[in-house]
């Protein structure tokens, strides 16, 4: 039976390499449809809209660093000084919760 199966196979293989199909219909204009086609792919991809906004993206981030350099720093004291004081409600509550009592 493998044998049988092997033998249509290889006719099958024969047919195949005997008949050669009209290719010259897909053959016209190739590069002219394929040039257009990957024309087409590419004026909608990601990568040409992030080139087309890289200059504003670019001048966005000029603009929030010269505007982070010439604010005023207001200094955050009132944190600063509750982590360090011994009696905070926060530094009481970590110690019951973990277990910690000095």
């Amino acid at each position: 039976m493998n044998d049988n199966l092997d033998q249509k196979l290889d006719a099958l293989f024969a047919a195949a390499r005997a008949t050669t199909p009209d290719t010259s219909r897909a053959e016209f204009a190739f590069e002219t449809r394929l040039t257009a086609r990957l024309r087409a792919e590419n004026s909608g991809s990601l990568f040409a809209w992030a080139w087309r906004l890289c200059p504003f993206f670019a001048a966005l981030a000029l603009a929030v660093g010269w505007w982070s350099h010439t604010t005023e720093r207001a200094e955050v004291v009132s944190p600063l000084v509750a982590e360090v004081a011994p009696g905070s409600d926060e530094q009481l509550l970590v110690a019951y919760m973990t277990g910690d009592h000095r």
